[in-house]
């Protein structure tokens, strides 16, 4: 017992060892960045870029720009005039802009180019423009 006593002074007393460096997690993300959104007025002047381009671009495009306006207009049409659509518009996160490119990819793969380069202006008007601006009016 002395002898184990001893044994334990001399390993109390000597210095201490370098502390080893953490290892570096694998993963650097453990959650999921916080990204601020994009403002209204971002948002409408570059909605407003890509259509003015578009246009510029080819007659083809200028179509697709053409019906994606309509199909955003009959959007904010039904929107503003249904409370229970524009609460759910409000009360939504980015999941629901995330989900409506998912369904335009959907639609490239059942419908055609035609129908979904008017259904992704409209989510692009959607994303960048109406969204924002109704949950801006009702903070």
């Amino acid at each position: 017992m002395i002898l184990f006593k001893e044994e334990l002074r001399e390993i109390m007393k000597s210095p201490p060892k370098e502390n080893k460096p953490k290892k570096k997690p694998r993963f650097k993300l453990k959650k999921a960045p916080k990204v601020k959104p994009i403002s209204f007025t971002k948002g409408a002047l570059l909605f407003i870029g890509l259509c003015w381009f578009g246009m510029l671009l080819s007659a083809a495009i200028a179509t697709y720009v053409f019906f994606g306006v309509a199909t955003l207009a009959g959007l904010i049409a039904i929107a503003e005039s249904n409370t229970y659509i524009r609460h759910c518009i409000i009360k939504s996160n980015r999941l629901v802009d995330v989900l409506i490119f998912l369904l335009t990819i959907y639609s490239t793969l059942t419908l055609g180019v035609t129908i979904t380069a008017s259904l992704t202006i409209a989510g692009l008007g959607y994303s960048l423009v109406y969204a924002p601006y109704l949950r801006s009016r009702f903070k």
